[in-house]
């Protein structure tokens, strides 16, 4: 019967619990024969007791799962820990960040990465500079337009101009940044929406024909980074006048 519960297969027995089974056919064929084994198999020495089903946790005593037996099990496997974990940033929505994430692992859509995936690419010139490649190290790092993004950047933030070789330099710019760790903080949300803003231009002109404003790109990332600052964050008497002479530290 479908309907049974387990309690009704099973029976005393001189070695204790004993499954009783009731089939309406009576032989069993080599299929079901097997399968019957199989799970004798996975069910012997089990320790069957009278009561409600509960689900418990074989990795710790008391049977109650917690994340904590979780991290020890992973402790005791032996892993690679990768030179650089990405760190996120909660003061930007997870959109912004993951647009800097994607672009430290090469996995935007960019004409390069297309073209590798058997994409039929017309043309792989940056849409911003048509000089070079369209890979993520190029949009973001070595093209004159963003270039000139982050050195506007460097002179808003007051820090130093930024040199940059390739996107980890920009991922790790606030942690060697002076000032406090709140103002640190601010710089790598500013980081993040600076990523974001320059994937969003280049998409723009991509996909709807627009021409490149760096006015615009700057603007945009002062004013989504201070939106954004203000409103993830416990900085809620952040006012535009202090973000606009990026005075956050304290």
């Amino acid at each position: 019967m479908k309907d049974c519960l387990v309690f009704d297969r099973m029976k005393a027995g001189g070695s204790g619990m004993e499954f009783q089974w009731d089939w309406v056919c009576s032989a069993l064929g080599n299929n079901e024969s097997a399968q019957l084994q199989q799970l004798m198999g996975l069910i012997n020495g089990l320790n069957v007791t009278f009561g409600p089903d509960k689900w418990h946790w074989k990795y710790e005593g008391s049977g109650i799962f917690n994340v904590a037996s979780i991290k020890k099990i992973l402790g005791l496997v032996n892993r690679t820990r990768p030179a650089r974990v990405f760190e996120w940033n909660n003061w930007v929505p997870k959109k912004v960040g993951i647009v800097a994430c994607r672009a430290e692992m090469e996995r935007l859509p960019t004409k390069c990465a297309l073209s590798a995936r058997n994409i039929r690419v017309h043309n792989r010139s940056c849409v911003m500079c048509g000089i070079y490649d369209e890979t993520c190290e190029h949009i973001f790092v070595s093209c004159q337009y963003a270039q000139s993004i982050w050195q506007n950047i460097a002179n808003w933030c007051t820090i130093p101009p930024i040199i940059a070789f390739d996107i980890k330099d920009l991922l790790t710019l606030h942690e060697i940044s002076s000032g406090p760790s709140r103002k640190k903080k601010v710089l790598y949300a500013v980081i993040f929406v600076t990523f974001w803003s320059i994937w969003k231009t280049r998409n723009e002109i991509v996909f709807e024909q627009k021409v490149p404003n760096m006015t615009k790109t700057l603007d945009e990332v002062k004013a989504m980074a201070y939106l954004w600052v203000k409103n993830w964050s416990k900085l809620a008497t952040l006012t535009w006048e202090d973000c606009s002479r990026f005075k956050v530290g304290g």
